[in-house]
């Protein structure tokens, strides 16, 4: 950790013991010593990094870089680094652009309907996106110097920053302000505040408590009304027994309820699809689940001939309350999750059954046709054998003088071994697993989640967790961290100025593709920069101070996660020591022994400094000592040695006192 070698100046500084002879004031030229110091020590500690090179093997700079880590995120769904996007290109060509006070450079630029995708610089492919302008964001437009000029919401996703397109195509220009006007229009129409609105009230926490107490309610009524089967009042038997339970006004009351419902829950899907339209809808399973019930219950309102049994359709909607709590959620999912390989399973089962079949029907179709005639019968004669233990007589296990036929007996217990033995196990045993591992998989989702509940109550982290996070999916080795890290310094480094300011910091972090998204404040940048230690006289981080940064934010980040998981698992004995283990050997790595051991070598260097500087004082004192002496002894004539002034200090006190050991001084009286 930086330390401040820099100490507040004591009363007496302008002593004269503090001033050398020749007007020098030596206390501040040990506060300069001092200071040169630490600045030596914070380069020290950026050299440490292994700070890649600017010009890659084959002569081309490091800017050309495909989304975050080359190769690594390849397989990532959404890179960091976005890319340019593949659809909806309204237009597109490659132009001079200038982003903010950076120089104009040659890159790939689209637009789309919403968005304005700027090329990263030396990316021939023009895949990769250097920027995105937003629209919605743009406050003001016009032609300057041949150039489109946008200029764009300070407190928005681009930060204020202007951009310059050069390009004297109008239809560029009038595309751009046709969106941009379609855009305004868009997000500051009042169906959209509207629709904000709603998705508040319907994702609340008391609509969907009342929600659930609605579904509730209703299944308990269909279950009334499949009990009771009430008549209406036209019917026969209601005719000749009006009292009956199932008689009188239970049948319309019940019919009332069930168009109340039907409407009720109709118009919460058609809110449901309106707040969350079209991909948030569409993405959720128990959304499409609502949808085709509602749907078959609307059928069923209308009394079509023949679609009467839908109305059981209306049961499954209990189901909905999955979606609402989370053990239920759990349950059914792992359950859905089970379904495939619990059917291959029973394929399996059905093959082995099928086999069975046929072969028992070959053997014993002329001794029993009634069980083993055709092969749908000697199939049904198997599973009335295994579901219900049929062991009786109508089996031909017995012969009519009373023996036993060995080979029915052997082929009946073949079939038993075979499918409840060995196919209904398996079934069984791939269910289990299945359940098992996507209960699991679902716990992992919780524990993940409570991690970052826990990582977002950490104090004094810089802000970086998102990244952080992403960053420990993507690379598995130090090299593949050091380009990563090198790439993204480049990307935040949009005016390739080879340094990253909090500015840029602030608005780079933003157009990261993390989740949440990163705001980097002032405070945050304190903890990044260690106060401003690891930075240079401006401010700024150049890409060893920025590497530097990242790889002690990689480690802290690391420790931080160990203890939070060790505090979850803090009753799974184990597990919790070996946690502890490896965040404690993380706190003893040996690049922290280091910097502790460097910090004790510059206290050590600063206590030579200050001995040294007090050997000077002394000899000055001696030296003038001695002067006083020879003009004394010399009748007041100056042969002190003159000091060149091209000469060292120290190298002019030893001279002096070199001369002084020479002279042959007189003896003092007694």
């Amino acid at each position: 950790m930086p330390v401040n070698f820099i100490d507040e100046p004591k009363d007496g500084s302008d002593s004269p013991l503090n001033q050398a002879p020749d007007g020098r004031n030596l206390q501040q030229e040990a506060m300069e010593a001092e200071l040169n110091e630490r600045q030596a020590y914070a380069k020290a500690m950026s050299l440490r990094v292994n700070a890649a090179p600017k010009v890659d093997p084959d002569g081309v700079p490091d800017r050309a870089f495909e989304g975050f880590g080359t190769i690594e995120a390849q397989n990532q769904e959404k890179p960091l680094v976005p890319l340019m996007p593949e659809r909806g290109i309204m237009k597109e060509m490659w132009m001079g652009v200038e982003i903010g006070n950076a120089h104009k450079v040659e890159v790939r630029v689209i637009v789309t309907k919403r968005n304005i995708g700027i090329g990263a610089e030396f990316d021939t492919s023009g895949e990769v996106m250097r920027d995105r302008v937003p629209l919605e964001e743009v406050t003001d437009m016009n032609m300057e110097g041949g150039a489109i000029v946008l200029k764009t919401n300070p407190e928005g996703y681009s930060s204020g920053r202007v951009y310059k397109l050069h390009t004297s195509d109008s239809e560029w220009f009038s595309l751009i302000e046709k969106n941009v006007q379609l855009e305004h229009s868009r997000v500051n129409s009042k169906l959209k505040v509207v629709r904000q609105t709603l998705r508040r009230y319907y994702n609340s926490r008391p609509y969907q408590w009342f929600l659930s107490t609605t579904i509730v309610v209703n299944f308990f009524l269909v279950v009334y009304e499949s009990q009771i089967q009430p008549l209406p009042k036209t019917d026969s038997f209601c005719q000749a027994d009006p009292n009956h339970q199932r008689c009188g006004n239970v049948y319309e009351n019940l019919q009332t309820f069930d168009i109340l419902f039907t409407a009720f829950f109709a118009l919460e899907l058609a809110m449901n699809m309106y707040v969350h339209w079209f991909f948030a809808f569409v993405k959720n399973p128990w959304n499409d689940f609502d949808f085709c019930i509602v749907m078959l219950s609307l059928v069923n309102s209308a009394d079509i001939e023949g679609l009467e049994y839908l109305s059981g359709a209306r049961a499954f909607r209990i189901f909905r309350l999955a979606g609402k709590f989370d053990s239920l959620r759990r349950i059914v999912s792992a359950l859905g999750s089970s379904i495939l390989p619990m059917a291959n399973a029973f394929l399996i089962g059905g093959i082995f059954l099928l086999i069975l079949a046929v072969l028992g029907t070959e053997f014993f179709k002329k001794r029993d046709e009634t069980n083993f005639g055709t092969m749908f019968r000697t199939v049904y004669s198997l599973w009335l054998m295994i579901a219900f233990g049929n062991w009786d007589n109508d089996l031909p296990v017995l012969r009519e003088d009373k023996t036993v036929d060995t080979g029915v007996l052997i082929y009946l217990i073949v079939s038993v071994v075979v499918l409840l033995w060995v196919a209904l196990q398996v079934v069984l045993a791939v269910l289990l697993d299945n359940f098992i591992a996507a209960t699991a998989h679902e716990d992992n989702i919780c524990r993940k989640n409570e991690l970052l509940e826990a990582n977002a109550q950490n104090l004094n982290t810089g802000g970086l967790e998102p990244l952080l996070m992403e960053m420990l999916k993507l690379f598995d080795t130090s090299e593949q961290l050091g380009r990563g890290i090198k790439k993204l310094f480049h990307h935040l480094d949009y005016n390739s100025t080879d340094t990253v300011s909090f500015e840029k910091m602030h608005q780079g972090a933003k157009k990261l593709q993390t989740t949440p998204q990163i705001l980097v404040s002032q405070e945050d940048w304190k903890i990044l920069t260690g106060d401003g230690a690891n930075c240079d006289e401006n401010g700024e981080m150049n890409i060893a101070h920025f590497e530097f940064m990242m790889r002690s934010q990689v480690k802290s980040y690391v420790q931080r996660n160990l203890t939070d998981i060790a505090a979850m698992h803090e009753e799974e004995i184990e597990q919790h020591i070996i946690l502890t283990s490896l965040r404690l050997l993380l706190m003893l790595d040996p690049s922290t022994r280091m910097e502790t051991l460097m910090v004790k070598v510059t206290e050590l260097s600063q206590d030579v400094a200050g001995v040294r500087i007090k050997m000077m004082q002394a000899v000055k004192r001696i030296e003038t000592a001695a002067v006083a002496v020879l003009k004394a002894t010399t009748g007041g004539v100056d042969n002190t040695p003159t000091l060149m002034a091209n000469e060292q200090p120290e190298r002019a006190n030893l001279a002096s006192v070199g001369q002084l050991s020479s002279v042959n001084l007189p003896r003092l009286p007694n």
